[in-house]
C-alpha cells in the first residue's frame, strides 16, 4: 500500500489493544489524507474498517472500535435514531416558542 505507513506499536499500546478486539486489525497512517485508519486484511473485498476520528491514537480509538463493531450495529442505530428524535423535538419546541413570542 503505497500511501500508507503501518503503525505497529505506539506509546499507549493502542495497536495491540485493537488486535485484542480483533486479531486482524492493523493501524495504518494515510500519508495523503494525514490521518489514521484501521484496516482488517481478513475482509474479503476491502481491508478498510474505519478512519480514526481523532488526530492521535489514544483510548478513544479503542472505544470507537468497540462501539462501531458490526455486532453493535442495532444498538448504534438505535442510539442514532434517539439522537435524531431528540434534535427534532428540540427544534419543534424552539419553533413553537418563537411562534408564541411572535404572536404575543
Amino acid at each position: 500500500m503505497k500511501n500508507y505507513l503501518e503503525i505497529e506499536e505506539d506509546v499507549y499500546f493502542i495497536c495491540s489493544r485493537l488486535r485484542e478486539i480483533d486479531k486482524s486489525y492493523r493501524v495504518l497512517y494515510n500519508l495523503a489524507r494525514q490521518c489514521y485508519e484501521v484496516h482488517s486484511f481478513e475482509q474479503s473485498k476491502s481491508s478498510y474498517c474505519f478512519t480514526v476520528p481523532y488526530s492521535q491514537l489514544d483510548e478513544r480509538t479503542v472505544l470507537f472500535a468497540l462501539k462501531t463493531r458490526s455486532e453493535n450495529r442495532d444498538k448504534l442505530i438505535a442510539e442514532i435514531e434517539k439522537n435524531n428524535q431528540d434534535i427534532y423535538d428540540r427544534q419543534i419546541k424552539t419553533q413553537v416558542e418563537m411562534l408564541r413570542e411572535a404572536l404575543c
